[in-house]
C-alpha cells in the first residue's frame, strides 16, 4: 500500500495544473478517437470490414486509397499539433 501511495504522490506532483479538466484538452480528444478506432478495428475486424463494404461504391470512390491507410498517422499528428498550439484556458 505504501508503494501505491508513493506512486500516486509522485504522479500528482508531475501533473499539470488543469489535469482535472483533462477531457477538455484537444490532444486527449484526438487520442481518444484514435483509441476508439483502433479498438474497434482490433476487437471487431469483421464488422469494420462490413462497414466499409456497406458504403455505396460512389461514396468509397470519393476517398483516395492513401487516405484510408493514413487515419492513424493523421490522428497522431493531430495529437502532437494540439499539444503545442495554445488552447483557450479551460474554465473550472
Amino acid at each position: 500500500m505504501n508503494l501505491l501511495k508513493t506512486w500516486a504522490a509522485a504522479a500528482r506532483a508531475r501533473m499539470i495544473d488543469d489535469a482535472r479538466l483533462w477531457w477538455r484538452f484537444w490532444s486527449i480528444r484526438f487520442a481518444a478517437i484514435g483509441v476508439l478506432i483502433q479498438g474497434f478495428l482490433t476487437w471487431f475486424p469483421d464488422q469494420a470490414k462490413d462497414v466499409w463494404t456497406w458504403l455505396p461504391e460512389d461514396m468509397r470512390s470519393l476517398l483516395p486509397t492513401w487516405l484510408t491507410h493514413s487515419v492513424p498517422v493523421v490522428l497522431f499528428l493531430a495529437v502532437m499539433v494540439s499539444r503545442v498550439v495554445a488552447q483557450k484556458k479551460p474554465n473550472a
